[in-house]
């Protein structure tokens, strides 16, 4: 019997390689979503760190140019602050959508690594059925000659 192959190995490389390419996609989607909620956190802190530098001239004799430049870096990193929330929520979104077209690629490579098992085993099936079947020929013509020889001494 032919030695195994599996007829559709083309396919299964494909798909091993869709599952590759989408594992570096949603990893790639994570360092993203990391790097935003890294980026916003520290904006949160600066705007916290300006909030109480504006509270604290406010309760002592302050410049009114003091407290305007302190505002209006206080307004600046609130909509910092707004805009990173809107890139971290997309930044999700984007590795959601990668997730599932990570899990999409996986069930299409296992089913394709299932489908080459199943073929596998078949082969083999077929193998030891063959073999099985050269076996009891290969029986059946020993007993039959043997029958033939024994057959004709005993005309003798």
């Amino acid at each position: 019997m032919k030695p195994f192959k599996f007829k559709l190995e083309s396919v299964l490389t494909l798909r091993e390689r869709a599952e590759t390419e989408a594992q570096q996609h949603h990893a790639a989607a994570g360092r993203r979503l990391e790097t935003t909620l890294a980026e916003l956190n520290e904006a949160e802190e600066e705007l916290k760190r300006l909030t109480e530098q504006l509270a604290c001239v406010q309760r002592s004799s302050f410049r009114p140019a003091e407290r305007e430049i302190l505002w209006n870096a206080s307004k600046y990193q609130q909509e910092l602050c707004a805009r990173l929330t809107l890139k971290a929520e997309t930044a999700r979104k984007d590795l959601e959508e990668k997730r599932q077209a990570l899990l999409d690629a996986r069930r299409d490579h296992e089913a394709m690594m299932k489908m080459e098992e199943k073929d596998l085993q078949e082969h083999t099936r077929l193998a030891q059925q063959e073999e099985r079947s050269m076996v009891d020929d290969i029986v059946s013509a020993r007993h039959g000659a043997n029958r033939r020889q024994g057959g004709s001494e005993a005309n003798l």
